[in-house]
């Protein structure tokens, strides 16, 4: 499993491909499903990470913190999951 911070590091690189315009197509990295608009800007900036996620997910992020709730930690969001069940 992934530590927070490597999390953090290809969340963050992610990121800075969706900026280029290199991520399109692919699924919101928080939940890992296929609800990210072509348009970065139709979609939510996570509070927890410079990227971008589905609305869904912007929701869930801004109901969390609402409520006083622990964030998901990077570690268990979609895209790391994948990465780690790739491993071994």
């Amino acid at each position: 499993m992934q530590t927070i911070e490597q999390a953090r590091r290809m969340l963050e690189g992610l990121g800075k491909m969706q900026e280029e315009g290199l991520a399109t197509g692919l699924p919101c990295p928080r939940c890992g499903h296929p609800r990210m608009r072509d348009r970065l800007v139709e979609n939510s900036l996570s509070r927890r990470v410079d990227v971008h996620i589905c609305n869904v997910c912007g929701m869930d992020e801004a109901l969390r913190d609402m409520a006083g709730s622990a964030p998901l930690p990077l570690n268990e969001w979609g895209m790391i999951r994948g990465f780690d069940s790739k491993e071994g």
